[in-house]
């Protein structure tokens, strides 16, 4: 028997994320069992799903992919390092244990009707991730243990064999060799302007509901039959949305022209919504996407920079990022609709190689070959639909934005625009080579903080994640029933001191809106220092965490290198200690699920990651 001592590996969080390091690392040691090696994983919620898949949550609250388009295992197309490890998707799993699953009265309802088309709810999800989680460590080659703590600190040992320490909730210490971060979403403390609108609506008699995660707060403490104001109408608005009308008994039918209607149970609150972009994500798209899968990369690849200098996100990075775009929606319209050009595809592909994008040749160069103005893309339209528009009052925004939702319900359902389903791919490809030039070191970390965590996530998310068609053809009916207005773009709230109520207001007419009510509807901006994670803000105050953010309004997210390594204040790493997930800054682009049969940047992340654990021990140099 070998006496060298194993290596121990601590993943701290074991929702999707920390579930599929773990699977990649497992599969690394499956195929070196001469490795003597232990990890332990560390989350008080149920391992696989964690806190914000938990089990507990509101049946009625969804996903935004279907089941067919999630998965928690690599497949041929998975360029890792380590073995392939192939499993079903989310549906696959689902059709598998159809009987079983019909016998948990939380999902009997639910599955009455499931297809692999299905939006699956989140209960549902987070039997997967448990199965995902069970299977992993059920076929470990090492020992694998879980416990239902929360690490509260780490600290380096300095007086024994190189290691850390890890404190847990119970009082309890946990020694090993290498530690992966990947805690999820953890919450932030309030900000100031937070605290002073809970300040402002105690001293008021109001209700003031900050930002969270839908299924931690309580939808109660919203009043009924009055007006309420909600910040935001993105996913967090949908969820909101759900629990202030159909779960207070209101119900949704259709007529028989097949339009869906809302029947107020006169329990709900007139809800005046607003935001920056005035109008909600878009829909998913409801035909298969697959076969508008142009050629990608073409234009941006991370290879397409060479050098190893920093590169400015707006000049260098975008133009290429945005000619991706441009190039795929333009693939796809001759390659589809070819009725809609003129001149072959090839002969229009020839010249657009050589032009840049945004330039005066370019734009001459869509007009000659793509004739209507709809069958040609805008990029700068497409983030800011309502730009410049206005409104005589909140009716008027309303009415103009009830069309919207239903102009856009018609085109994400229509094959003719399957130009959108090549940009939605595109996307994806632009998300995948960003995550590669991050882990190069191409972009500083103000850019990262400003132009990726900030612009480009938001873009990416108002055009790719948004919600269920279903979901916004109940939005439609609760706005046409009156339930919901709509304020317009460019939405500011504030608290009136001299009223003692909140108001609301957009720039795109001159009506203003109070109530006594206002829900932000989002989640909670990132913070490290103020992090509701214990362990997160003590390893920050003694300097062995930094958080990096563009401006005191934006998120603020752990600062790792190329490798995930955590960055220290002084400008050193630390060779033995890993963060990843949406609150570490660069990792957007691979914190979503995955979509089979992609290539997915959260596979090849977490295979990256999985080697670094491996490989990494507390015995080299600080």
């Amino acid at each position: 028997m070998s006496t060298t001592p194993a290596h121990r590996i601590a993943i701290v969080g074991a929702g999707p994320r920390g579930t599929g390091v773990l699977e990649r690392l497992l599969a690394h040691l499956d195929a070196t069992p001469e490795r003597r090696v232990t990890v332990d994983v560390f989350d008080p919620f149920p391992a696989g799903a964690g806190r914000i898949w938990r089990g507990s949550q509101p049946p009625l609250l969804w996903m935004n992919s279907v089941a067919a388009d999630v998965t928690m295992f690599t497949d041929d197309t998975t360029v890792v390092a380590g073995p392939v490890s192939t499993g079903p998707t989310l549906a696959e799993w689902v059709e598998s244990n159809l009987e079983s699953l019909r016998d948990d009265p939380a999902l009997t309802a639910e599955l009455a009707d499931f297809t692999p088309r299905s939006f699956a709810s989140r209960t549902l999800q987070s039997r997967y991730l448990e199965w995902v989680f069970a299977r992993a460590v059920t076929d470990a080659p090492v020992d694998v243990t879980v416990h239902r703590n929360t690490v509260v600190d780490i600290v380096d040992i300095v007086d024994e064999e190189p290691g850390q320490r890890l404190i847990l909730d119970d009082g309890s210490v946990v020694g090993v060799d290498v530690v992966l971060l990947s805690q999820g979403h953890p919450d932030a403390l309030p900000s100031s302007a937070e605290k002073y609108l809970h300040t402002f609506a105690g001293t008021h008699g109001l209700t003031y509901v900050g930002p969270g995660y839908t299924a931690d707060l309580d939808p109660d403490v919203v009043p009924e039959s009055e007006p309420i104001l909600v910040a935001g109408l993105g996913l967090a608005f949908v969820d909101w949305m759900v629990l202030l009308a159909e779960s207070r008994g209101g119900t949704f039918s259709r007529l028989p022209d097949g339009t869906l209607t809302y029947r107020p149970s006169g329990r709900e609150p007139t809800i005046y919504a607003g935001s920056r972009r005035g109008v909600p994500y878009h829909s998913k798209i409801g035909y298969d996407i697959a076969a508008a899968r142009p050629p990608l990369p073409k234009y941006f690849t991370a290879d397409g920079f060479p050098g190893d200098g920093f590169l400015d996100f707006r000049r260098d990075v975008w133009p290429t990022a945005a000619k991706e775009l441009a190039g795929a929606h333009y693939h796809e319209l001759f390659a589809s609709h070819a009725d809609r050009t003129t001149g072959t595809w090839q002969d229009f592909e020839i010249e657009f190689d050589a032009v840049a994008w945004g330039s005066k040749e370019s734009a001459a160069l869509v007009e000659r070959f793509v004739p209507k103005d709809d069958d040609r893309i805008d990029l700068a339209l497409i983030d800011r639909p309502l730009t410049g528009e206005t409104y005589d009052s909140v009716d008027d925004a309303t009415a103009r934005i009830i069309g919207y939702i239903e102009s856009d319900l018609a085109r994400r359902d229509d094959h003719h625009y399957s130009s959108d389903a090549a940009v939605f791919n595109a996307l994806l490809s632009v998300y995948m080579t960003t995550g590669e030039l991050l882990r190069r070191g191409r972009i500083p970390a103000e850019s990262v903080a400003q132009d990726i965590e900030g612009w480009l996530h938001s873009f990416f998310s108002f055009i790719a994640s948004g919600p269920p068609p279903q979901r916004l053809e109940q939005l439609r009916a609760l706005a046409s029933s009156g339930i919901v207005r709509f304020l317009g773009p460019d939405t500011t709230f504030s608290a009136d001191t001299n009223a003692g109520v909140f108001t609301a207001r957009s720039a795109s007419h001159d009506d203003t809106v109070t109530a006594r009510t206002l829900v932000d509807a989002r989640l909670p901006v990132a913070s490290i220092r103020s992090s509701g994670d214990a362990l997160l803000r003590s390893l920050h105050e003694r300097g062995q965490m930094v958080e990096v953010r563009a401006n005191e309004r934006s998120a603020a997210k752990i600062s790792v290198d190329g490798r995930s390594r955590i960055l220290h204040s002084d400008g050193s790493v630390h060779p033995a200690r890993f963060a990843v997930g949406p609150w570490v800054a660069g990792h957007t682009w691979s914190s979503a699920f995955p979509r089979p049969r992609t290539n997915a940047g959260f596979f090849r992340h977490n295979d990256a990651l999985a080697v670094e654990l491996l490989t990494s021990g507390a015995n080299e140099s600080r």
